[in-house]
């Protein structure tokens, strides 16, 4: 009998960022006058900055992938559809030029730029967009990652695979990667 639902690993990538995406929206932007501490106290007698802090200026900064985004092995495709955040085929199929091809993949390795987490929420609109399908890359020298695209608006997400399990998700934009 199948019931419908997926185990979390299943979903890959694609559901992570959706929802890490929902998340961000949901919580305030880092303020630096909020939480800076006094000019009276040392540098010694600071507390850590909180886990709250730390994950709103990474959400901010501009990461890029940590590893270098060279030549290309391999590119695994999986499937040409896109999901939205519950897993579920978007209404409408994507055009034939919006089709994730090895190609595509490799032209957006290497034109794209790594964006923060904000702009893709605020300015490239990707919040609540379909996503693609996972698509595996492996580079020539073995290093592999993971990547999802969203439907409409240029944004990639990036995640490195670490003993078959995905690590952080970067963001990068291409914008006129023809599509």
């Amino acid at each position: 009998m199948n019931t419908g639902i997926r185990p979390l690993q299943s979903r890959g990538l694609r559901a992570a960022c959706l929802v890490l995406l929902a998340a961000c929206a949901l919580r305030p932007v880092y303020s630096a006058t909020a939480s800076a501490p006094s000019r009276a106290s040392s540098a010694a007698s600071q507390p850590a900055p909180d886990a709250q802090d730390q994950e709103d200026r990474r959400r901010n900064e501009v990461r890029p992938y940590p590893h270098p985004l060279g030549s290309v092995r391999s590119v695994k495709i999986r499937s040409a559809r896109f999901f939205d955040a519950d897993n579920q085929p978007c209404a409408s199929p994507p055009p034939r030029s919006r089709a994730i091809t090895p190609r595509h993949v490799r032209t957006y390795l290497r034109k794209a730029f790594p964006v923060s987490q904000i702009a893709v929420m605020n300015h490239y609109g990707a919040f609540g967009e379909c996503t693609s399908a996972p698509v595996e890359v492996t580079f020539s020298d073995g290093h592999r990652m993971r990547m999802a695209f969203a439907a409409d608006s240029g944004v990639a997400y990036l995640a490195p695979l670490v003993n078959g399990r995905e690590g952080d998700a970067y963001f990068y934009v291409c914008e006129d990667c023809e599509r």
